[in-house]
């Protein structure tokens, strides 16, 4: 049997393990890890290495910096602000956040650091507001990757077109370019659509009650406990505030959510139990194992190939721009997103260019569908950590995310290439 097979056979027990829940999911995932091994489709070496990745760092350490504030009284402030400013209405404040998460989105570089910041808020105020966290999370998390980075001139991925321009070059193309605005064009109206499904629509698609075991239970508690003392409020602010600039600024997430965790710890806001009690390890212990998983995955490239030879012929730019989208969104489903335009964009140009078509709407397109699919804990680290605040079952995480897929592939495939003919 192949390493390909194996990978999806893999895959496809992962899957069924998340769906039964007769194991916790974080130890399916690491089940998987061990029989990657084991089968010899992942290196020791390599499976390792995901224990100690930057992601993992800064997962572990914002969820520190977000028990910080936590620990202090800001998050009940806001919360009372925003639920007086909104009549406590459902609808309202979750729109609010969702706006505010989108905001923050085109500038913090991180969407893990992203959902860690704006967790905690949310989950005090379905507190505040008696309703389930399983009907708000799964929308954040949408905010989170779906509409971050839609702005790129103004965001940290502000010269992104260049590199894209690099490929074109790089593979052969050279009749157009992308401008400063070309993706943002795609991105923007896409991203407004995504944000009013996510408010209106998907809450009906989730659950009234969390399906599994909630992973921030410590942080409720920890709101229960006497407040800090004065100067321990305010460093529990100001690391909080330090860290969202220094994210802004550019500089390495791990580096800085970590600094932000330690200085947490050392100055009195949380205790060393309190801390360690907020890693989340459930969390962290999912994406480990998903991403040895998309690593396997990612080395064989079969689905890259086989894309490559179903388009040989094809005249309809939409059905092209379309094709490259949905391959996009299936291999961010079984891969990390990042990996995807790294794979994918360099085929699409190749293809493009063999049969006589613009490259840059498909180009385009691959990258929307790296930011759209979040139906399996594999497209990106916010999967795990939404499924844990909200207590999601993958049943549920799929059944919301297919229908932001389908939308945002259409929305996004009408418009790229209307912009950018194929022909």
């Amino acid at each position: 049997m192949n390493q390909m097979t194996l990978c999806l056979l893999l895959f496809a027990l992962m899957i069924v393990l998340f769906f039964i829940k007769k194991i916790p999911m974080s130890f399916s995932a690491m089940l998987i890890v061990v029989l990657l091994v084991v089968t010899g489709c992942v290196e020791s070496k390599t499976a390792l290495s995901s224990f100690g990745n930057s992601t993992v760092v800064t997962m572990a350490s914002m969820f520190v910096v977000a028990a910080g504030l936590t620990r202090t009284q800001m998050i009940n402030r806001i919360s009372q602000l925003l639920y007086k400013v909104t009549d406590g209405s459902f609808t309202k404040v979750l729109a609010t956040y969702m706006v505010i998460t989108c905001i923050l989105g085109q500038f913090v570089p991180s969407i893990v650091a992203l959902f860690a910041l704006v967790y905690p808020l949310v989950q005090n105020m379905c507190d505040r507001m008696n309703i389930s966290p399983s009907k708000m999370m799964y929308p954040i998390a949408v905010a989170c990757v779906s509409t971050s980075f839609i702005i790129e001139p103004i965001g940290p991925y502000a010269a992104w077109y260049v590199t894209q321009n690099g490929y074109l070059e790089s593979y052969g193309w050279t009749a157009s370019q992308l401008g400063m605005w070309s993706e943002t064009l795609v991105f923007l109206p896409v991203g407004i659509v995504t944000l009013l499904v996510a408010v209106f629509i998907t809450p009906k698609m989730l659950p009234d009650n969390p399906e599994t075991a909630l992973g921030n239970v410590t942080a409720r508690k920890m709101q229960e406990k006497e407040p800090l003392s004065p100067m321990r409020e305010v460093l529990g602010y100001g690391v909080f505030i330090a860290v969202i600039i220094g994210l802004m600024a550019g500089l390495p997430s791990w580096q800085i959510t970590l600094a932000g965790a330690v200085v947490v710890v050392i100055s009195g806001v949380l205790t060393e139990r309190e801390a360690i009690d907020n890693l989340n390890m459930s969390t962290i212990l999912l994406y480990i194992g998903v991403t040895v998983l998309g690593s396997a995955l990612a080395e064989t490239g079969a689905l890259g190939n086989w894309l490559a030879g179903v388009l040989s012929g094809v005249t309809n730019g939409y059905i092209i721009g379309f094709a490259f989208y949905a391959v996009g969104y299936i291999m961010t489903s079984l891969l990390y997103n990042r990996a995807v335009s790294t794979v994918l964009v360099p085929l699409a140009v190749i293809t493009c260019g063999a049969m006589g078509c613009d490259p840059r709407g498909p180009v385009i397109l691959c990258a929307l569908a790296s930011m759209s699919s979040l139906i399996t804990p594999l497209s990106t680290a916010v999967v795990p950590m939404a499924m844990n605040a909200g207590g999601y079952s993958a049943k549920t995480v799929f059944k919301a995310g297919i229908v932001h897929g389908i939308i945002r592939g259409v929305l996004g495939t009408a418009i790229a290439m209307t912009m950018f003919p194929a022909f």
